[in-house]
């Protein structure tokens, strides 16, 4: 019989002991969110980036957060068909209240606001009456002036709608009078001027706010990681001052109390 040392007795043991278990891997649904959620340049194909999920894969060894493309009407299906189990920068009020799902402490605060070509004579009161002017808002999104109806049939038969699937070909059909007021995050917004200054005298923003978002994490009940231990590693993150680099980022000076 072939003798076996005692280190790999060790090994062995240990390995029986403390097994060394590659990291649990977690499907997470993205769909073009930007700046949260945008395509990665660097992979040459479809594939989104999430830099919260970079972050929360280095922070800790036991999960490994893995997007997975969706689109912003599929999504709910893709999520019923178990093709994922946890959504980023989400929130149980856009379309979860019946799915068996738990959401997590909030943790970024931001908002969307309404963007018009800044012509002579516009003011705020030109976002008074949101049902007279050609909209562009990004198809599948939950907006404030709609009651959060996200149906394409709702919206087109209460509003004037145009629909595009990129907040920055929004921006750019008012540019080219192809529509009234466009529905954009302020971290888009914020964004989307740092990286082209020449735009931000072309550009009325709003005062008032679309919506506030209260960012959370939506995962699958009944499955690792829990709701909790979602909160404790955001936390720990938190606390470790992981995050604040990435909110300053986005034009959000601190994340969510």
């Amino acid at each position: 019989m072939r003798y076996i040392g005692f280190r790999t007795i060790t090994i062995l043991l240990l390995c029986i002991l403390l097994p060394c278990q590659a990291a649990q891997v977690v499907k997470v649904g993205v769909a073009v969110f930007p700046p949260y959620i945008q395509k990665d340049p660097a992979s040459g194909s479809d594939m989104l980036r999430v830099e919260l999920l970079d972050l929360m894969n280095a922070f800790q060894d036991t999960y490994r957060f893995r997007p997975v493309v969706t689109g912003t009407i599929r999504r709910f299906k893709d999520f019923d068909l178990g093709k994922y189990d946890m959504s980023t920068y989400d929130n149980l009020a856009w379309g979860w209240e019946d799915r068996p799902v738990d959401a997590s402490n909030v943790y970024l605060r931001g908002g969307e606001v309404y963007v018009a070509l800044n012509l002579p004579g516009r003011s705020e009161d030109y976002f008074n009456n949101l049902a007279a002017r050609q909209m562009v808002v990004m198809l599948g999104y939950h907006y404030g002036f709609a009651g959060f109806n996200a149906d394409p049939g709702y919206l087109r038969q209460h509003f004037q709608i145009s629909f595009t699937n990129d907040n920055e070909a929004s921006l750019k059909l008012l540019l080219l009078g192809r529509g009234d007021v466009a529905v954009v995050s302020e971290a888009f917004l914020a964004d989307f001027l740092a990286r082209q200054p020449e735009y931000r005298d072309r550009f009325l923003v709003s005062k008032k706010k679309d919506q506030a978002y209260a960012h959370t994490l939506i995962i699958r009940r009944g499955i690792h990681p829990t709701v909790n231990e979602l909160n404790q590693l955001l936390e720990r993150m938190r606390k470790a001052g992981v995050l604040k680099p990435l909110w300053k980022k986005y034009g959000v000076e601190t994340d969510a109390d």
